[in-house]
Order: structure tokens, then C-alpha cells, then sequence
């Protein structure tokens, strides 16, 4: 019975130890962490596979478990969430910069920003706070719906929206200087600046 169990669990979750890493990594900041947290993720995981309802959304069930002992696990070390200034969200900012100096053609903005996506990128996306680092993460990364989003995160579908939104912003903002940095941006427009 034990080996069923453990068979059925294996095949369940092998498709998304690797999301299920990378995900801990970018939440944790530190490979370590991230380590203990997928750890800690797989061993509730199992011992509460029972509570698993057959024919669900396994990756849902199994990322609200990372989340959740990632939130109970990790927020405590921080006495405060970091606040963010709505100043700071500028809607729009990096598609309304680069509709005024790049000329993208063909290509869709989101096509556009989806293959500048290096370390840089990434260390923008690590440097969000964290509860916007994770809906945006766990949407633009993993690829979850808004619902399954506050499923995971056991939040209301308005809150998912929102810090989805501010953390969208807020990438952007850092983004205009990687444009700027890795020559998007033309010598027209820094000549404007």
C-alpha cells in the first residue's frame, strides 16, 4: 500500500519538480532555501496526498503547498511587507517609452519583452517585494490563471489582479534602464532625455 502511494506520488509530481524549484528559487533568493523549501513542499505534499481530490489541478494543489510553506516558513524573518509607492507605478511607463522610441514592427511588445529575458531580467523580477514577485511569478512565469492564482495564495481574485498589476509596473520601471542598457532604446530618444 505504502509503495502504491509513493508510485502515485512520484508520477503526480515529477513533471513539476523542476517549476516547483525554480519557482522556491526566485521566491527564496538563495539556492539553499530554495532547496529546503521544495523539500519541505514534497514532504507535506505527501503526507497529505489523501487530501489530494483525483482529477484536479495537481500542479494548483501542489504550488499552494509551496506557497503556503513558503508564507509560513519565510515571511516571518521579514517584520514587514516592503511598502511600494504608488508613484512608483506609472501605468504604463515602459510600453508608453517604448511606443515613443522603438520601433517593434511586426513584432508584438509582449514577443519584445519576452526575449530580453536574461540574468538581468531575472534579477529584476528577484529585486519585486515579495508578494508581487509571487503573483507575477506564478502568472507570467508559471503560467496559472488569476483564479488558481488566489487559490494558491488564498487571497481574493481583486487582490490577485492588483499586485499582479503593481508588480507588473514596477518590472517595467526597472526594465526601461535594461532597454536602455542593452540598446533597445535609440540615440534619438536619449538625446530627448
Amino acid at each position: 500500500m505504502a509503495e502504491n502511494k509513493q508510485r502515485e506520488f512520484s508520477e503526480l509530481i515529477e513533471p513539476h519538480i523542476s517549476s516547483l524549484y525554480s519557482t522556491a528559487l526566485r521566491m527564496t533568493r538563495n539556492q539553499n532555501d530554495a532547496e529546503d523549501l521544495v523539500q519541505d513542499t514534497l514532504y507535506k505534499a505527501y503526507k497529505a496526498l489523501a487530501q489530494y481530490q483525483r482529477n484536479t489541478n495537481f500542479r494548483a494543489w501542489i504550488f499552494r503547498i509551496l506557497v503556503n510553506t513558503f508564507i509560513t516558513a519565510y515571511r516571518k524573518a521579514v517584520k514587514q511587507p516592503q511598502k511600494v509607492s504608488y508613484d512608483d507605478l506609472e501605468e504604463f511607463f515602459l510600453y508608453k517609452r517604448l511606443d515613443e522610441t522603438v520601433s517593434i514592427q511586426e513584432t508584438s511588445k509582449e514577443e519584445f519583452l519576452e526575449s530580453m529575458f536574461d540574468d538581468d531580467v531575472k534579477e529584476a523580477l528577484e529585486a519585486l517585494p515579495y508578494q508581487f514577485r509571487l503573483v507575477v511569478l506564478l502568472c507570467d512565469v508559471e503560467g496559472f490563471s488569476y483564479n488558481e492564482i488566489a487559490n494558491i495564495i488564498d487571497a481574493p481574485l481583486g487582490t490577485v489582479m492588483s499586485r499582479l498589476y503593481r508588480g507588473r509596473k514596477l518590472l517595467q520601471r526597472q526594465l526601461w534602464d535594461y532597454a536602455k542598457k542593452r540598446g533597445y532604446i535609440n540615440d534619438d530618444f536619449k538625446a530627448k532625455v
